[in-house]
């Protein structure tokens, strides 16, 4: 793979002898390509495993307007409500009052009477009490702000300790990262068999290619990430775009030495 690698970002036009490779290798390098791309994100879990800002202002957010409660409080480090409630967090955290039916999608954090439960999905990873919390006393139908930090803090500091919703950040930016490459490499695809006609490759070395010289992507945004300029993405597509015309433009060159 990495001589792979290397070829297709320092000499484009040489990918042409990677196109009857096995679909075996090929889909391989797929798999494995976007790995580059943890790399930011596995270096900052290293040095700082903190839950992002923008996380935890939507938490507070939802703390603050939709998981608050009438006659419900801790006090003691023991819970007592009347209604069972529920908010969720961008999709990805449950927070629950009381028992109730768990969603399968989310990490759910549910209020017991002596401690917070975490769950993946449905099942029961552990539990926590209130003391250990640092959370022996409060009120949920409260607006003070100083009540509603303390909640959240300590919902923040619990959460971040939990290493399935760490290794689930990585899975889901490795997945989003692995289907922008493949949908990348079949637009190039597409993109060079309308517009680059002289060439008459089938379909499957075309997307061969691509895959190929799409690598530059790869390495474009590992940079971009690793020096916080992900707003200038358009880079990596432009490169890509480049890549492709060199490599074909090539093969138009080798076309006419050997007639």
């Amino acid at each position: 793979m990495l001589k792979r690698l290397t070829t297709s970002i320092s000499r484009p036009s040489k990918t042409v002898f990677f196109m009857k490779d096995s679909w075996k290798r090929v889909v391989l390098y797929i798999f494995l390509l976007p790995l580059f791309l943890m790399i930011p994100l596995i270096l900052t879990r290293l040095v700082d495993h903190s839950m992002s800002l923008e996380r935890y202002d939507a938490m507070v957010q939802v703390i603050e307007d939709d998981f608050r409660s009438q006659n419900a409080t801790i006090v003691d480090g023991i819970l007592s409500y009347e209604t069972p409630i529920n908010a969720s967090v961008l999709g990805l955290f449950t927070f629950y009052l009381g028992d109730q039916d768990l969603s399968n999608r989310t990490f759910n954090f549910v209020f017991e009477e002596n401690g917070l439960t975490f769950y993946v999905a449905r099942y029961r990873i552990e539990k926590v009490s209130y003391a250990d919390l640092n959370l022996l006393n409060h009120d949920f139908s409260s607006t003070d702000s100083e009540a509603l930090r303390t909640l959240s803090l300590a919902l923040k500091l619990y959460i971040e300790e939990q290493s399935y919703i760490a290794f689930a950040d990585i899975s889901a930016e490795y997945i989003y990262g692995l289907l922008d490459y493949v949908f990348i490499a079949l637009l190039m695809t597409f993109v060079m068999l309308m517009f680059i006609n002289h060439v008459q490759f089938p379909f499957k070395f075309r997307f061969k290619l691509s895959v190929y010289l799409s690598s530059i992507w790869i390495v474009s945004e590992l940079i971009l990430s690793l020096f916080h300029l992900e707003q200038l993405e358009i880079i990596s597509m432009l490169l890509v775009y480049v890549y492709h015309i060199l490599a074909y433009r090539s093969f138009k060159v080798i076309t006419k030495v050997v007639n």
